[in-house]
């Protein structure tokens, strides 16, 4: 009976219990896909070079050209990243149907 005390024990001291097992880390979550067809560096195809680099930066894949490109990321990654959202924007606002021109005339009423 004194062989069971002694590991049950030790269990305690280090705040761990026999009956709860250690909880799973929690699961990364996915990266924000990459919604270019260029390098975020050198703005060539990304197919240019041979198969992509893929990389993740805060929560955001990148798609590179090539090695090179991934240091040139790494020495001001600010700049891509602003670069990125300019280019989300703009692809945002081509989308997006124009609005009316409020200061137009209104449209006749065509009456037969």
């Amino acid at each position: 009976m004194r062989l069971t005390v002694i590991p049950a024990l030790f269990l305690l001291t280090l705040g761990l219990s026999a009956a709860e097992p250690a909880a799973d880390p929690a699961p990364e979550a996915k990266p924000t896909p990459y919604p270019l067809t260029t390098c975020i560096v050198s703005d060539e195809a990304l197919d240019a070079m041979g198969k992509p680099v893929v990389k993740v930066h805060e929560g955001q894949e990148f798609k590179f050209c090539c090695k090179p490109c991934t240091k040139d990321f790494a020495k001001d990654p600010a700049a891509y990243v602003t670069k990125l959202d300019a280019a989300k924007k703009a692809a945002a606002a081509a989308a997006t149907p124009a609005k009316a021109d409020a200061t137009a005339a209104p449209a006749k009423e065509h009456k037969h």
